[in-house]
């Protein structure tokens, strides 16, 4: 039984290759005799598409030839042109139009257009150019300089039955006479669809695909039968007469492309076959092999520690002996990295109770830890190393970037330690926090503590691309006091906020400088808020002495985030109840762009320079608003002003501009702004309202009313007065008097 599973094994491993083999030399076969097949399809595609050109250009020439004889000098069509009105004429010149459509069916449509009056004649009427439906591509033909030539397709307006439609089309044009096109044009047009009509009449589409294209490139026939060809297969002809291209290919042409390529490629890849047949023999066989030089070897290692099992268990014997031994040694790898991470585990989670001051009582169980983080020497620092701007580091790099990047800062510090022949231990608490552990019996610690931080500090500036801020704490005689001394190292660290960033701050040199109350700079961000609404031009120096002081007194984070979200409030709290105009933009930018900088900016330059340029904006917008509320009181005081003056002679943009102290140009702005008309209209309207009344109410004649409204001439106030109101006074008048009239009658 075990060596029919071995030959099975054997069978299934050889098989496949030969199978894929054979297969692959039948496929070569049938590609190689389908070569012939393929070629004649070619050479058939291109005979057709020459036949087919030739049809279509000769057709095309026939059209041109018999319109150029229609045309020639002296002609019937030049006297039609050139002479005058002639009924009998005109009947003739239409007969030849219709007789030329009539000896080539292709045509559509024919029609002449006369210079000397603008009107075009068709096969049905004669009618000026403005009524002719495809005036349009006459009045673009007249600009062309050349003539004679097929244009691509176009849409040609028509009408059918007295409605307007569109008719896709190709059209001939010439100039008459040639030179100069002085006396006229002659516009032939031929359908698109008669072109595909005639096209389909030489070929089968059934099994051939065709389609013509302009000279740009761009299909005739894209109606639905629009068609993909195959580079390769297809033949394409270019007309010398109309620089067409006539493409013409075999429906199933991807698969004869596929099959035309030369037959050297499937030379080629029947080597390969070959070749890939005599590899995978080799490769199968010293396959087959490994497992069983592999399990000689680790029977002679491991045959103390595996048991005799019995054979009925598994009938494949190699089988079983190789998963015995891989399962013995996979369980001791684990064990080995579950050893590994409990340590790990273990020594952070004792770091932690160090650093929290919940140091345990029982020293035996931390034993190994204690050893570890070597607190037996005595005295040590804790230093704290914070990443700056760790947003911007966060969106920079990737994770794995940002790990890798931890992992090299991390062991710089335990490298420098070496380096100088001191204890570091590392190890990141959080994110962008990495505990520093200075384990030292000297003296003085304090100072090669410092030393050992600067080294670590300008490292990471020299070579990585972000920088570091460290804090450092006291010295701690004993486990209990590396909580102290983590805290203060941790209150350093907050202080890079008005200290600034990338460098070491020291917890001792911090206790004597005073720290200054948050809740202090309350009555001065209120000053600023109001400054800032009533549009006060200095809440900026409050604002630039408002960040110099947090600076001075050394605030914290904590404290410079609560001062700044503070001010964010009690903006929004001012204009909600005092400019709801404001409150849009508040809401949709200046916040958002307030908020971002106080999340953003790891120190008080970065935190002025953001705040200040977003309320500088804000501060222009509710300038802006000021100064739209001045401008509506103050128009609508020269508008009354105006609407009762609007008779004085003199009034005027220089009365104005003087009586209001406004500019007479910022004025006359600003009534374009305001009511949408320019001064000297909304007077005018003004006076003509008031003359219609008085031809409405009053028996005033014309003049009088001329007189009255400051014209001298009363045709002037008659022209301006229909200009606007469509009628001359006497006819608005008498309108206005006819239903009393007829009513008394």
């Amino acid at each position: 039984m075990k060596v029919n599973n071995y030959v099975k094994r054997m069978l299934l491993s050889y098989l496949p290759i030969l199978f894929v083999t054979l297969g692959l030399f039948i496929f070569i076969f049938f590609a190689i005799m389908n070569q012939l097949n393929v070629r004649n399809a070619i050479q058939a595609n291109r005979m057709t598409a020459e036949f087919v050109a030739n049809m279509m250009d000769s057709s095309l020439k026939g059209i041109s030839f018999d319109a150029q004889r229609m045309i020639e000098t002296g002609g019937m069509v030049q006297q039609y042109l050139d002479g005058p009105s002639d009924r009998v004429r005109d009947f003739d010149v239409s007969n030849m139009l219709s007789s030329l459509m009539v000896r080539h069916g292709l045509i559509e449509s024919v029609y002449l257009y006369r210079a000397d009056d603008g009107r075009v004649m068709d096969q049905s009427a004669i009618r000026p150019l403005g009524q002719f439906p495809d005036r349009n591509y006459v009045r673009i033909a007249l600009k062309q300089p050349y003539t004679g030539v097929w244009s691509p397709p176009r849409m040609k307006q028509s009408e059918s039955q007295g409605e307007p439609r569109s008719l896709r089309v190709t059209s001939l044009g010439f100039k008459i006479p040639r030179d100069s096109g002085s006396l006229g044009y002659l516009v032939i047009n031929v359908k698109v669809s008669s072109l595909e009509s005639f096209l389909d009449q030489m070929i089968d589409r059934s099994i051939t695909e065709a389609q013509l294209y302009d000279a740009a490139g761009e299909p005739f026939f894209a109606d639905g039968r629009r068609t993909t060809f195959v580079d390769r297969l297809s033949a394409e002809i270019v007309s010398d007469y109309t620089g067409w291209t006539y493409r013409i290919s075999i429906k199933g042409g991807k698969l004869f492309d596929f099959l035309s390529y030369g037959s050297t490629v499937w030379v080629l890849l029947g080597l390969g076959g070959i070749g890939f047949a005599i590899g995978s023999t080799f490769y199968v066989t010293k396959r087959n092999y490994k497992p069983i030089e592999s399990i000689l070897h680790r029977i002679e290692r491991f045959s103390s520690a595996i048991k005799p099992a019995d054979p009925k268990e598994n009938k494949n014997e190699f089988a079983f002996i190789d998963h015995a031994i891989e399962r013995l040694i996979t369980n001791n790898m684990a064990f080995q990295e579950q050893q590994q991470e409990h340590l790990v585990i273990r020594r952070q989670q004792y770091l932690q109770m160090l650093l929290k001051g919940e140091c345990d009582d029982d020293r035996a169980a931390w034993e190994q830890e204690w050893l570890y983080y070597g607190l037996a020497e005595g005295r040590c620092i804790v230093a704290l190393l914070e990443i700056d701007n760790y947003v911007r580091f966060g969106l920079k790099y990737s994770p794995n970037d940002q790990s890798l990047f931890k992992f090299i800062v991390s062991s710089v510090a335990v490298e420098v330690g070496e380096q100088t022949h001191s204890r570091i231990v590392a190890e990141w608490i959080s994110k962008h926090q990495l505990v520093l552990l200075l384990i030292s019996g000297e003296r003085e610690l304090e100072h090669r503590s410092l030393q050992l931080a600067e080294q670590i500090r300008a490292w990471v500036e020299d070579h990585l691309d972000f920088t570091v801020t460290i804090g450092i704490g006291p010295p701690a005689n004993d486990e209990a006091d590396i909580h102290r001394s983590f805290e203060e190292a941790s209150e350093a660290v907050s202080r890079k906020v008005s200290l600034g960033s990338n460098q070491i701050i020291d917890a001792v040199e911090l206790k004597d400088k005073p720290a200054g109350e948050w809740f202090a700079y309350l009555e001065g961000i209120r000053s600023i808020v109001r400054k800032l609404r009533m549009s006060e031009p200095d809440w900026l120096d409050d604002a630039k002495r408002l960040f110099g002081d947090m600076a001075v007194h050394r605030l914290r984070k904590d404290d410079v985030d609560r001062l700044l979200h503070y001010l964010i409030f009690h903006l929004e709290y001012e204009l909600e109840g005092t400019m709801q105009e404001a409150v849009k933009f508040w809401l949709a930018e200046a916040k958002p762009r307030l908020l971002a900088a106080t999340e953003q900016a790891d120190t008080l330059r970065e935190l002025e320079d953001d705040m200040l340029a977003a309320m500088r904006r804000l501060f222009e917008q509710i300038e802006e608003l000021a100064q739209s509320r001045r401008h509506h009181v103050l128009m609508r005081e020269i508008r009354d002003y105006v609407a009762e003056h609007f008779m004085d002679p003199n009034l005027s943009l220089t009365l104005l501009s003087e009586r209001f102290q406004i500019g007479p140009k910022y004025l006359s702005q600003l009534f374009k702004d305001s009511i949408g008309q320019n001064f000297s209209d909304f007077l005018i309207g003004l006076r003509i309202d008031y003359a219609k009344k008085l031809l409405r109410e009053s028996d005033a004649t014309v003049q009088d009313i001329s007189d009255m409204m400051g014209y001298s001439n009363p045709t002037s106030f008659i022209r301006v007065f229909k200009k606007i109101v469509g009628v001359s006074p006497g006819q608005y008048r008498e309108t206005q008097t006819k239903p009393a009239d007829s009513i008394q009658a």
